[in-house]
């Protein structure tokens, strides 16, 4: 389970450094042979917000994903149209020694991220928001969150 927010920097190589507090949860995928994660492009627009980040994903969590969206394209042109972007958009990025994953370029200007960083736990997944972006969202989300609350209350 992926929690908290972290202020990092992309190095002049554009890679990311896994938060130390993530690591735990990623520590199995330094025993495979296959030390992947998978990293995709993302939006939300909301009310009056919106912003491109990336969201990065364990290699379970990314096909358990997959295949749920998978199985709704077989439905829908609609999710047919979103597997098809969703997968073309998503890139498979080794983690080193140093829990470090390279970001390709095309996500980085995809997502619009400059130098500095916000990376941030979403349950199941990590977030990746430019730090500017993020300060953005953030001091949105922090006077909503009431509304939003009362709302996940309410339709318990």
């Amino acid at each position: 389970m992926f929690v908290g927010q972290f202020d990092y920097t992309l190095d002049k190589k554009k890679r990311l450094v896994i938060p130390a507090k993530f690591r735990l949860a990623l520590s199995d995928l330094f025993s495979s042979d296959n030390p992947n994660l998978y990293v995709t492009l993302n939006s939300v627009e909301y009310q009056n917000v919106s912003g491109k980040f990336l969201e990065v994903y364990p290699p379970d969590v990314w096909r358990s994903r997959l295949e749920w969206i998978e199985g709704l394209a077989k439905k829908s042109q609609e999710a047919a149209w979103y597997f098809r972007k969703i997968t073309a958009d998503t890139e498979l990025c080794r983690l080193d020694s140093q829990w470090r994953i390279l970001i390709p370029v095309r996500l980085i200007k995809s997502a619009q991220l400059q130098r500095d960083v916000m990376i941030i736990g979403n349950g199941s997944r990590i977030e990746v928001w430019d730090l500017v972006k993020w300060n953005e969202v953030s001091v949105w989300l922090n006077n909503i969150s009431p509304q939003l609350e009362k709302y996940i209350y309410k339709s318990q």
